[in-house]
């Protein structure tokens, strides 16, 4: 009876343990966004780094003379939060300054970034929509 109730909570163990994983992977992939003063569009791919945070990078913009400040964009050090259902303690840089960032998924489905410096409820939202692949 014993042995059944530890495999059975062994079990129970992996199942939430591959559950969060996979939820927090969900941020894994290729966003469409707009640049916070221009509204020009460019993609973002996100991606698990070897140390289980996410970073993301630009890897496409569809006007080449903003390309340049576009790629200073860098996101790093987000960590989800399971109970949440967020990711935390980022770090955004743009233009120059860096911010705090938080991010999580919307009813709609699309990624919600908040960045601040701060005080979270100063900050400025942003809403990325995730897109199937890497735009040519």
């Amino acid at each position: 009876m014993k042995r059944i109730l530890l495999a059975g909570i062994i079990v129970i163990c992996q199942f939430t343990a591959v559950f969060s994983q996979t939820r927090a992977d969900d941020i894994i992939g290729f966003y469409l966004a707009l640049t916070p003063t221009a509204k020009e569009k460019f993609q973002v791919e996100i991606f698990r780094t070897s140390n289980g945070t996410y970073e993301a990078k630009v890897v496409w913009t569809e006007n080449q003379r903003i390309k340049q400040r576009l790629e200073t964009l860098q996101i790093n050090n987000l960590s989800f939060d399971s109970g949440a259902k967020e990711w935390r303690n980022g770090k955004m840089a743009y233009d120059g300054s860096e911010y705090k960032l938080t991010a999580k998924f919307d009813n709609d489905g699309r990624l919600r970034l908040r960045g601040f410096l701060d005080i979270q409820f100063l900050g400025k939202t942003m809403y990325w929509d995730k897109e199937r692949e890497l735009r040519e």
